[in-house]
C-alpha cells in the first residue's frame, strides 16, 4: 500500500517546528501524499506559503492541499489561490511524463471544528464565510478547478457517516454523486477517509464503495500513536466514535493489512492515510516498525530509518 500523511501548513511554516518536518519528511517513500487542512485560523497565504515550501524542500512529496468549500468567500478568490498554487507547483516536473504536473487539491465542506488536527488549544471556529459554495458538490459543479487544469480532486468518505443526519450508506450515495460530477468534467476522483477506530467498519465502507461499483482509488484513514485522551479529543472534534480503552494501532493496522491481502490492489484500498496526532516523529518511528516487523507493506519501503531514531530532537 501506498503511504499518505495528514501534515500542518503550521508545522511547516513555524519556527520551532519547520526544520523537524522537513527533515522527517525527507524520510518518507517516495510519492507520499502530504495533505495539507485548511484550518479556520489560518492565515489566507498559508497554503501556498506551504506548498512553495515543500515543492522546494521535500520535492519527492506530493503535496494535496484542501479546500474548505463553505469557507470560500467567492469564485474569484477560489480561481486566485488556484492560480497561487499552480505558480507554487510550476517546477514540479512529473516523473513519469517529463511535463509539468498540475496540483491536485482535496475538497471538503467546511464545517465548524472540523479537521482542527492541532494536539494543542482548539480555538473557536467561525461560521461559513456564507460565500458561493454551500457543499462540496457545489463547489466541484461549478466548473473552477477543471478550469484551471486540475486533474486530480480527493474526496471525503465517512465509514461512521455524518454525525446523526447522514448514515453511511446515504454518504456513499452523496460520494458517487461527486465522483460522477468530476468524472463528466474529466477529471480522476480520489477518495481520503475519515478516521476510525473499528478496522472492520473501515474496511468495509470500502467493500460498500466497492459494492456500490465506485472504483475510485481510496486511501484508508488511520491514527498512528498517540496519547489516550487526546485520540478521545480528536474522536469528538471529528464526529467518530471514540476508541476503545488500551487502543493498539498496530492492532488496527494488522486487521487492515489481513484485509488488503484478501481483497488485493483492485478492490482493496490504494493507501493508508495516517493521521499522525500523536506527532509525526513517533508515526513514522512507528511506521518503520510495523513494516519491519511485516505487518504491512509500504510501496516503495520506508526508508533512512534509524535516522528516525537519533538526530531529530
Amino acid at each position: 500500500m501506498r503511504l499518505s500523511l495528514e501534515v500542518l501548513p503550521t508545522k511547516l511554516l513555524g519556527s520551532g517546528t519547520s526544520s523537524l518536518t522537513t527533515s522527517l519528511l525527507a524520510l518518507v517513500p517516495r510519492g507520499t501524499r502530504v495533505y495539507l487542512p485548511s484550518l479556520p485560523g489560518d492565515a489566507p497565504a498559508a497554503m501556498g506559503a506551504a506548498l512553495a515550501h515543500l515543492h522546494a524542500s521535500a520535492p519527492h512529496v506530493e503535496p494535496v492541499p484542501h479546500i474548505a468549500a463553505s469557507r470560500v468567500p467567492s469564485e474569484a478568490e477560489l480561481l486566485r489561490r488556484l492560480d497561487s498554487w499552480q505558480e507554487a507547483c510550476s517546477n514540479q516536473l512529473s516523473e513519469a511524463h517529463g511535463k509539468r504536473c498540475p496540483q491536485p487539491v482535496l475538497v471538503v465542506r467546511g464545517d465548524e471544528g472540523a479537521h482542527d488536527t492541532a494536539a494543542h488549544g482548539n480555538p473557536a471556529s467561525p461560521r461559513p464565510s456564507g460565500g458561493p459554495f454551500a457543499t462540496t458538490l457545489d463547489l466541484l459543479e461549478s466548473g473552477a478547478l477543471a478550469r484551471r487544469g486540475v486533474e486530480t480532486v480527493g474526496l471525503c468518505g465517512h465509514p461512521e457517516g455524518i454525525g446523526a443526519t447522514v448514515s453511511t450508506g446515504e454518504g456513499i450515495v452523496h460520494l458517487k454523486g461527486k465522483t460522477a460530477a468530476l468524472r463528466r468534467a474529466g477529471q480522476q476522483p480520489r477518495i481520503v477517509t475519515q478516521i476510525c477506530f473499528d478496522a472492520e467498519r473501515a474496511t468495509g465502507f470500502v467493500d460498500a464503495l466497492r459494492a456500490a461499483e465506485e472504483e475510485a482509488p481510496v486511501s484508508l484513514g488511520l491514527v498512528g500513536p498517540a496519547k489516550a485522551q487526546l485520540l478521545q479529543r480528536m474522536a469528538l472534534q471529528c464526529g467518530v466514535r471514540p476508541p476503545p480503552p488500551a487502543t493498539e494501532p498496530s492492532e488496527l493496522l494488522e486487521r487492515v493489512a489481513v484485509w488488503q491481502r484478501l481483497r488485493g490492489q483492485r478492490h482493496g484500498a490504494e493507501a493508508i492515510h495516517i493521521y499522525p496526532f500523536g506527532g509525526l516523529r513517533t508515526t513514522l518511528q512507528w511506521l518503520l516498525r510495523v513494516e519491519g516487523e511485516g505487518v504491512i507493506g509500504l510501496a516503495p519501503p520506508l526508508e533512512a530509518g534509524a535516522k528516525l531514531w537519533a538526530g531529530h530532537e
